[in-house]
């Protein structure tokens, strides 16, 4: 990887001149015409960048451009802006690239036709470039600049709500793009617009959770401030504070973060019910290993069918003994011989230790008389 460094670093990975180099070959007939649109693509792209860097600096953030496979990323740093300076930080990447292209136009009308071919040649290279690049990159679809625009404006006016329509259109958008690059045999196009199309709809559905309050800095602050609480073992100051965020907020990924914490906190200072009971209502929403927390507080609530019911579920995620046993000594207290059988010998072909130990658990009293626990026993 190159390095430059500067008020803007950029860092040129490999991967972006591999790409140059086969947008070159496909666009040239000499070795020279390749070399000539390698270093129009890299003035081209470094262009948009430092049209999207150069107005962050005029805000007061700090940026550093990364030229990669397919373009150019610029990462800002610093304070958080308001909407319309992101519009405009986002917007003047495409305006840079347009200018650059009105500009190598303007050249253009004063080069005489049959004279300067190799000027004529790059001014017009160049202008195809910056065009086509300027309009695919407007497209409402991201992660193109367009895709950013629409996303920006559409949550400035509705909220959280403007989020999950302009990822909605982004993922239609790709998907008609992704069909139309197929149709036109445009193969390389089709299969860039799929990823996006993939990408988006996989946003689209994680936005589906988010409220206004995912949005609010107040309990996203104290969100942080409880993590830190937790992590410095003031587990009583975290969980006022994750108490407080759930008041507040009732749904959305705040609500489940919050909740999912507070429900460690409680396994941890043995209560049980009570994290049991703050998760049950979300058991739907958890993420997968939050449904490993759920089963092993559903089990010590002495709810034994739900904790089997999710203890399934989360084998098909997490086939760990830990997950197996618990299953085996829930169906057991049930007094369900079969499926405790099933599970347990689950849990010591997944490497269960001290199984002689776990085999004297209270919870296998109401099936230890039977043959197939009795087999169990005398082959450890």
């Amino acid at each position: 990887m190159i390095r430059l460094k500067g008020v803007i670093p950029i860092h040129i990975y490999p991967i972006f001149w591999v790409l140059s180099f086969a947008i070159g070959f496909i666009n040239s007939s000499s070795i020279f015409e390749i070399f000539i649109w390698v270093g129009i693509v890299f003035i081209s792209v470094l262009i948009h960048e430092y049209g999207h860097a150069l107005t962050a600096l005029f805000f007061g953030q700090r940026a550093h451009i990364d030229l990669l496979g397919f373009g150019g990323l610029t990462h800002r740093h610093g304070k958080k802006l308001k909407k319309w300076q992101d519009f405009l930080i986002i917007f003047n990447g495409p305006l840079a690239g347009f200018l650059f292209c009105s500009a190598c136009y303007g050249l253009l009308l004063f080069v005489q036709p049959g004279q300067n071919g190799l000027l004529m040649y790059i001014l017009q290279s160049t202008i195809l470039i910056n065009l086509f690049w300027t309009v695919l990159n407007l497209l409402p679809i991201q992660p193109l600049d367009g895709g950013h625009l629409l996303s920006i404006a559409l949550e400035g006016l509705f909220g959280i709500k403007g989020l999950k329509i302009a990822l909605f259109v982004s993922m239609i958008l790709a998907g008609l793009m992704t069909a139309l690059g197929f149709l036109t045999h445009q193969l390389f196009i089709g299969v860039i617009f799929f990823m996006f199309a993939f990408e988006n709809y996989r946003l689209w559905k994680n936005s589906l959770a988010l409220t206004d309050f995912d949005q609010d800095s107040v309990l996203q602050n104290m969100l942080k401030s409880a993590k830190k609480e937790l992590s410095l073992g003031n587990s009583e100051g975290a969980l006022n504070e994750l108490q407080h965020i759930r008041d507040v907020s009732k749904n959305g990924v705040t609500y489940l973060t919050a909740t999912e914490l507070m429900a460690e906190i409680l396994d941890q200072h043995g209560k049980y019910k009570e994290g049991y009971e703050i998760l049950k209502p979300i058991v739907s929403k958890l993420k997968p290993e939050s449904l490993l927390l759920f089963q092993k507080l559903a089990f010590h609530s002495g709810k034994f069918e739900m904790a089997a019911k999710i203890g399934a579920k989360a084998y098909q995620m997490y086939p760990e003994y830990e997950v197996a046993l618990i299953n085996a000594l829930s169906f057991a207290s049930l007094k369900e011989e079969t499926p405790s059988i099933g599970w347990l010998q689950c849990a010591i072909r997944d490497g269960l230790p001290n199984i002689r130990a776990i085999l004297e658990k209270p919870e296998f009293d109401a099936i230890r008389m039977g043959p197939a626990f009795k087999d169990i026993q005398n082959r450890v």
